[in-house]
This record gives structure tokens, sequence and C-alpha cells, in this order.
């Protein structure tokens, strides 16, 4: 308030001056222009000049006003555009996700002008074309896109690489990956990419490599990893079957989750070094083996050892003596009982064995013992048993 009542005071102050300024002298002001002749004061031809700029402006303005209204227009009708270009966009990618791959590849390719589209809907669209089966139209969409470059090139090759391996086109989306630069090789969607391509070539190694990182950075169902991991490394040990030593390199480098009971890479490797006979290597496997897990399959390779070198696994064997539930710890531990010439132990083991479980090869490994003890009646009782067993 006091501020106004200030500017107030000021302006009377000013105009005071400016009124006494005008009555005191007016000025002369004369204006001639071919036969016409203006006079007037000069502070009357002042407020003219201003009142005309004034409405100069006013004019002005209200043009640039009405010029304004086209592009606001224009402006406005493309904002319904991108609107509608996104609508379709987000309908192209919901239907794309939820499977239904022709609706997803129409609305896809109508994204309107290439302003109105992202990188994105070249790319889904030939996507939705190959999960349709239809793989030529899906690499035509891509070198559309790569001619138009309305993509990146790495985006296309990876999915162009993509369209090749559901395919079963190895060579040709191999010769694609090759293009990709060295930086881009290391991403996320390009190893999955390398990792089918090496499953689908059998080629091990490599596959083995990049397993780590697939399995990190999610792009695969861990199923397929799984799948891809168990093959690979068996794979990998069965071309090891000529070199035992490199057999149990492979076999040491496997991961752990492959090494439990039930896996098919142990059995894989007792085979190979039972071929190879390699014994001293097998004696060395098993005890390693039976510090962690005591399956039938390393009973059975500890019973195919020589003398030598079943002897040396006795403490091994012993410490699973009482979880034996097949008798097969006690069958071992009574061969090696016969070796080391401890008859009464060898047939304690074998009553044993045969108490736990009856079988053949049990009741003819105690009747050879009770038959070398001089006890042939009891021997015959056995050996009848087993036959009976086998038939």
């Amino acid at each position: 308030m006091a501020r106004f009542s200030l500017y107030l005071v000021c302006g009377l102050v000013l105009g005071a001056v400016i009124v006494n300024a005008i009555s005191q002298d007016p000025g002369y002001l004369l204006l001639t222009w071919g036969d016409w002749q203006v006079e007037t004061s000069v502070w009357l031809a002042l407020s003219a000049l201003i009142l005309s700029l004034l409405l100069l402006w006013l004019v002005l303005r209200a043009l640039r006003t009405t010029l304004r209204v086209p592009r606001a227009l224009r402006r406005w009708l493309g904002l319904r555009s991108a609107r509608g270009a996104q609508r379709r966009a987000d309908k192209g990618f919901a239907a794309f996700f939820e499977g239904h791959w022709d609706v997803a590849e129409k609305a896809l390719k109508k994204g309107g002008i290439s302003d109105e589209q992202t990188l994105l809907h070249p790319l889904y669209a030939a996507l939705a074309a190959l999960r349709r089966g239809e793989l030529a139209r899906a690499l035509t969409l891509l070198e559309q896109a790569e001619t138009e470059g309305s993509a990146p090139v790495s985006l296309i090759v990876l999915v162009r690489a993509e369209c090749h391996l559901k395919a079963g086109a190895t060579d040709a989306a191999e010769r694609v990956l090759e293009q990709l630069p060295a930086s881009d090789r290391k991403t996320p969607r390009a190893k999955v990419l390398r990792a089918e391509l090496a499953y689908l070539q059998r080629d091990w190694q490599p596959l083995i490599e990049l397993l780590p990182d697939v399995r990190r950075a999610g792009t695969a169902p861990d199923e397929q990893i799984n799948v891809w991991e168990r093959e690979s490394w068996t794979g990998l040990l069965a071309e090891a079957d000529d070199a035992s030593s490199t057999a149990v390199s492979v076999w040491k480098r496997a991961p752990d989750t492959l090494k439990s009971p039930g896996q098919s890479l142990w059995p894989l490797l007792l085979d190979i070094l039972q071929q190879d006979e390699q014994t001293d290597a097998l004696q060395k496997v098993l005890q390693e083996r039976l510090q962690q897990y005591c399956e039938p399959v390393t009973l059975d390779a500890v019973n195919c050892l020589p003398d030598r070198q079943l002897v040396k696994m006795k403490k091994a064997v012993q410490r699973w003596r009482d979880e034996d539930s097949e008798g097969r710890c006690h069958a071992a531990l009574a061969r090696i009982a016969r070796i080391e010439g401890d008859a009464e132990a060898e047939a304690g083991l074998w009553a044993e064995a045969h108490a736990r479980h009856p079988t053949a090869s049990h009741a003819a490994g105690w009747a050879h013992c009770l038959r070398n003890q001089g006890k042939e009646s009891e021997a015959s009782a056995l050996e009848a048993e087993a036959l009976a067993a086998l038939r």
C-alpha cells in the first residue's frame, strides 16, 4: 500500500510537470507533403505518434495470433497421430507377449511415418513373423529395416541370427554373428545366441565358457541352461575317452551339481577309465569319490580292481559299512580279507553281505569261502540258492 501511494504521488508530480511544460511552451510542428500541410503542437504530435505505435503493436499481435492458429492445429493433429501410433505400438507389443503373432505383426507394421516408430517396431514385427513360422518374411522385414536404417545394425544382426537358429541353419547363424563387433558380442543377448549355436554345433568348450554368463544374465530358462550344461560336460567327457588323464581333468572341472549321485557323468568316467585299463587312475578317483558318496556303481568298480589296488581301498570302503543296505561294502571287504589271507573275517563279511541282501553274487562268494574252509555241504546249499536266484 505504501509503495502504491509512492507511485501515485510520483505520477501526480510528473503529470503536473508535463502539464506545466505544455502550458508554458506548447511548441510548433509543421508537416508538408505536396499540397498537404499540417500544423500542430509538438506535444500533440508526440501523443499521436505514441498512439499510432500502440495501435500498430496491437494489429501486429492480432495478426500473429491469427497466423498461429494453423500451426497449433497441426500440432494438435500431430499429437493425436502420435497417440494413435503409441496405442498401436502398445497393442502390438502386448499381442507379442501374449503369443498372438499375427496381431502383433499387423499392429507393429502400422506405425505410420518413420518419426512415429521406435527401433523396436521392425525388430518385433520380424520376430512375430518368425514365431508364425514365416522365416523368409522375417528376413525380408529385417532387410527392409536395415535398408531404411530404422533400427541399429547390431540389433538387426541379433534378430537375424535368431531366425537362422530357429530354422536350424547353424552355418548361416555363425556367419551372421561374426558380423558383430567385439563389444556387441559380449551383450547378454549375443551370448545366449552364441551358446545356442555352440549347442547345435556340438561345440562343447565354447558352450561351457558361455554358460556362467548366460545363467547369471537370466536370458535363457534355467531348464534349458541345465540341459546345455549337462550335455556339454557329458559330450566333452565322452570326447576324452582316448586319454584317461584328460577324462579325469574334465571330471574335476565339472560343476558339483553334475557330480552328485544319479547323474550320468560319474558312470561315464568310470567306464572310460575301465576301458582304458588305467587301474591306478581308477583307484585314485574311487578313493576320492568314496570320501563323499557311496553308490552301487562305485562299489562295482571297486570290485573290478586288481588285488593290489583293491587292498588300498579298504579304509575308504570301511567308512560306509553302517550304511551298507545292499551288502556291497561287505562284499568288497570280504574280497580284501581273502587277499589278506584272513579267512575268518572273509566268511563273516560274506555272511553279513548275504544277510543284508541275499543275491546270487553274495551267495556264490560265501559258498566259495566255505568250500575253501572244507564246508562242502553248506557251500553246495548256497550254490544251489545262487542258481535258483539266477533262474
